[in-house]
């Protein structure tokens, strides 16, 4: 069975909008359509949007607590304190770590010496597996124990109630600079910088906690008077942004906009190193996915499966073949990182598929012994995108606690939800999108039940179905190299700044799967006319992976639309355009797409209303003359009371009218499936079907029907 894999959604920018982009900028409509949809409405916030350069970033002073922590950090490097680091394992905190202790160990080397560095300034990364996200007391002793006299967190410290207090009973200073969310109680510190906190006005609370660090140190050279570039550690910034996933709007697409500009000639060595052995050519234009999909996790499975604290040398050393010695080792726990992913994720979708009520659950639980805690976060973004709920997967450790990593859907804030629980855990912290914790693993089963009660009164079925979100709709031979060209001058993509999306009307001239393990898709579409200056139609070449169990029910000939994202493919020197497609779909109108997304996805929410929006009439002689369509259907193809309508033909038969006509079969089937006289399943572009032999039921008892005649 292939059912529908998306809700597809048309996102409409303002008309007006629209045309006086046009006539201001003198973009063709498609593009300033697209600027409209993310809410540009005139010439000069185009060319902010288009243009995100440095200067427009906004002053770090803005920031709550930002003045107390850059005047205390500032007195300890005048004075010669000892300062220590204090980060987090992930490359949000990799990055951070080392933005911060380059630019303090520039300054102390340029006013005390190089040798008084290793001395006056240090960092400390927890360990992922024993000690888990966070500060931890026993570190803090440590930290204290060498005399140190100022901590600065980067990335982490804004949950770190009772580690506050310790450090200051030992007699340290704490400066806690974050961007996850805060608990209702905050750690006493010198200074606290986290720009979710309680009464915070900077105008952008989105920044990572790289970017957190990048603006302490924008604050710390103004006090510092300091003359030197601070911009080149964007490059790190742009990184840690990147694998956050934080929103790449406001003050990170300047970030993001500016590193990615830097990188193609990084000026941080290590830097260099790692992208070099992820692939990176330095003659192409750097990526969001590139980034996320392939040089972050090399630095990730440093933390995730040995010292995090390696990649803070990658990038502080200035040691070339060290720098060389690392990368090589980070792509190396990189691929056996990769290994063990993949056998845990199998354990994983095991547990789901042999618990039907698991599988079923609005939130998933999964737990294993001994399962790598570096690894379980990738394998809960993975069930994720393969469940499409929120999750955590645990790692159940000797001592009987278990340690958890969590992933959430669009619209479910998972940090709240693990706040309604916050009783249970030893610790826990987060945002809307991810979160980490641990608790015993007796009360694993009493945590699964409060979560998935929490998301019965907090998750509308909705959510639950995956959204793709098109901002316009095109012809073939709308799609031009041109077009594709300006749509690039909109990057960098990423989190809240998706690639945009198309949906393409068209033909279905060619379809096959592709590809060594043949799970490519890759189709031809053709233009429903002339091409402009051409005498024949239009075509565009559509490649969607992991989707070639299509070319099983859509055939050459069928009217289609294909959503996805456009880009530009080279052949013999030419550029062509194509799209990357997500989903293909019947061209039917709105109103046959919404009750046959029912139809594909009722079993997870069994809302009428929600997917069939149209009220029609559904009067007593349709549905007995639908009934008796069924079994005339059935018995022409040979198997009474079973069939199935190809839905295409059904239309494309009958033009307008026999999209009339489909729509009341279709709504005559709600009924009969309601009562039973039916079973349906809905297959691409076909829809299967088997009569009850000797069912009968009245029309009245159907709540389907009864929405029409109450």
């Amino acid at each position: 069975m292939v059912p529908e894999s998306y809700r597809w959604i048309e996102k409409n920018a303002d008309e007006e909008v629209v045309r006086e982009l046009v006539r201001q900028t003198g973009f063709p409509e498609e593009f300033a359509r697209l600027l409209a949809a993310r809410g540009v409405k005139s010439a000069r916030e185009a060319d902010d949007f288009l243009n995100p350069v440095p200067e427009r970033m906004h002053d770090p002073f803005m920031m709550k607590g930002m003045r107390a922590a850059a005047e205390r950090v500032a007195k300890a490097l005048t004075g010669g304190e000892k300062i220590c680091i204090y980060g987090d394992y992930d490359v949000d905190g990799i990055t951070a770590t080392s933005i911060l202790y380059l630019f303090m160990r520039e300054y102390i080397r340029k006013r005390r010496g190089k040798e008084d560095t290793a001395d006056l300034l240090s960092y400390y990364l927890p360990d992922r597996m024993t000690e888990g996200y966070g500060m931890n007391p026993e570190a803090v002793r440590q930290i204290a124990s060498r005399g140190t006299k100022l901590i600065v967190t980067v990335d982490t410290g804004i949950t770190a109630v009772r580690e506050a207090e310790l450090a200051g009973r030992l007699g340290l200073d704490l400066v806690i600079t974050d961007h996850h969310e805060c608990l209702e109680t905050l750690p006493r510190a010198a200074a606290l910088v986290d720009a979710r906190q309680k009464g915070e006005t900077y105008p952008f609370p989105y920044l990572a906690g790289c970017g957190v660090a990048f603006k302490l140190v924008q604050a710390l050279s103004s006090l510092l008077d300091w003359q030197e570039d601070i911009l080149k550690y964007l490059e790190l910034a742009a990184v840690g942004t990147v694998a956050d996933i934080v929103s790449l709007t406001g003050e990170n697409r300047i970030i993001v906009s500016e590193g990615f500009r830097r990188m193609r000639d990084p000026q941080i060595m290590g830097l260099r190193k790692l992208l070099a052995s992820a692939g990176y050519d330095f003659k192409r234009k750097l990526t969001s996915g590139f980034i996320g999909f392939s040089a972050a996790p090399r630095l990730n499975a440093g933390g995730r499966m040995g010292d995090a604290s390696r990649g803070v040398v990658l990038f502080t050393t200035d040691d070339e073949k060290l720098a060389e010695s690392i990368a090589g080792e980070l792509d190396q726990e990189n691929t056996r990182r990769k290994e063990t992913e993949q056998d845990i994720l199998d354990q994983v979708i095991r547990q789901i598929e042999e618990d039907p009520a698991k599988r079923e659950s609005r939130f998933i639980i999964a737990a294993g012994k001994e399962w790598h805690s570096g690894v379980v976060g990738i394998v809960s973004s993975r069930i994720k995108d393969l469940y499409y709920r929120p999750n955590i997967i645990f790692s159940i450790k000797e001592d009987g606690t278990a340690v958890g990593s969590a992933r959430s859907i669009p619209g479910f804030d998972i940090f709240k939800a693990l706040c309604s629980c916050q009783d249970l855990f030893i610790k826990f912290g987060g945002h809307a999108a991810a979160a980490g914790m641990s608790l015993e693993a007796d009360k694993l089963p009493l945590l699964e039940k409060r979560l998935n009660e929490y998301a019965a009164d907090h998750m509308e079925g909705g959510l639950l179905i995956p959204r793709l979100e098109t901002e316009l709709d095109l012809d073939v031979s709308d799609v031009t190299t041109d077009l594709v060209k300006l749509i690039g001058k909109m990057e960098p993509f990423g989190m809240g700044m998706p690639q945009p999306l198309v949906r393409v009307h068209g033909i279905l001239d060619e379809i096959r799967a592709v590809g060594a393990d043949g799970k490519t898709l890759r189709m031809r579409i053709e233009g429903r006319g002339a091409a402009p200056g051409r005498r024949y139609p239009a075509r565009i070449t559509a490649v969607a992976f992991r989707r070639s169990q299509l070319a099983d029910y859509y055939t050459g000939g069928m009217a289609v639309m294909a959503a996805g994202s456009l880009s530009i493919d080279s052949y013999q020197g030419h550029e062509y355009p194509q799209i990357i497609a997500q989903d293909l779909h019947l061209d039917l109108d709105e109103r046959l797409r919404d009750i046959m997304f029912y139809f594909s996805l009722r079993r997870v929410d069994p809302s009428y209303e929600r997917y069939c929006l149209t009220k029609e009439s559904l009067e007593p002689s349709v549905c007995a003359s639908s009934y008796r369509m069924l079994r005339e259907i059935s018995g022409r193809q040979g198997s009474p009371g079973r069939g199935h309508i190809s839905l295409e033909d059904y239309t494309g038969a009958r033009g307008e009218k026999g999209e009339e006509a489909l729509y009341r079969l279709l709504q005559s089937l709600c009924v009969f499936e309601e009562l039973g006289l039916a079973g349906l399943e809905c297959s691409g572009p076909y829809l299967s079907f088997e009569l009850v032999p000797g069912k009968k039921a009245l029309l009245a008892d159907s709540a389907w029907y009864r929405r029409f005649f109450a």
